[in-house]
């Protein structure tokens, strides 16, 4: 597995602790602000730069996890991932707590302190940040991140490209449309709509 370090590098440090600590093999990185053959949190060699998601022989040697919280950079390097013909890899931290009825699909993270309740669906490239928690028989779309400590109740569904900020809550059977935001803090009270910005308790869209 080699990881694509995006934004500022920090989640991705998060993510290689979590595959060292899970002792899953990581051959290197991918980094446009290191050179090939520098080192990258500890021991993990940098691989080349990001352009490597492009080619497709790369790609079939290895599985690539989306070392990213930002949701618009994860976007393209998983759709540069898959229209190369690619495979995206899974970490689950060892201190996750996963059902075994939950199913996880690839490129997901999961977290330290994650809780994935019983009959969840995943789909590909889904983040649970640290210590976030959801319950059971939800769905959680292409490319959702769920930040840290954030709450969902049971059976909620969440569309691609959702994110769910840090301490947010979201209420049982409650559906967050496509590329809808949910601010920091926030309480979820009703259905979020697609592309919209919520925040607040109860949350309420933000007014620009």
């Amino acid at each position: 597995m080699v990881v694509a370090v995006g934004g500022s590098g920090r989640h991705a440090r998060v993510v290689l602790e979590a595959a060292d600590l899970a002792g899953l093999p990581v051959h290197g990185v991918l980094s446009d602000d290191l050179g090939t053959g520098e080192s990258f949190f500890g021991s993990h060699r940098v691989l080349g730069g990001l352009d490597r998601l492009r080619d497709r022989a790369f790609l079939q040697g290895s599985r690539v996890h989306l070392g990213t919280g930002d949701r618009a950079v994860r976007r393209s390097m998983a759709e540069l991932v898959q229209a190369g013909g690619g495979r995206l890899g899974t970490i689950i931290h060892p201190a996750g707590i996963v059902s075994p009825s939950a199913v996880i699909s690839a490129g997901a993270f999961i977290a330290a302190g994650a809780i994935v309740g019983v009959g969840a669906v995943l789909a590909e490239a889904c983040l649970v940040n640290t210590g976030a928690s959801i319950d059971h028989d939800y769905r959680l779309d292409f490319r959702v991140c769920v930040g840290p400590g954030a709450r969902l109740a049971g059976t909620v569904r969440c569309e691609a490209d959702v994110h769910i900020g840090l301490g947010a809550c979201i209420l049982q059977g409650l559906r967050l449309g496509r590329g809808a935001v949910v601010g920091a803090g926030a309480v979820v009270t009703r259905d979020v709509a697609a592309g919209q910005t919520v925040v607040g308790c109860p949350a309420r869209p933000l007014k620009r």
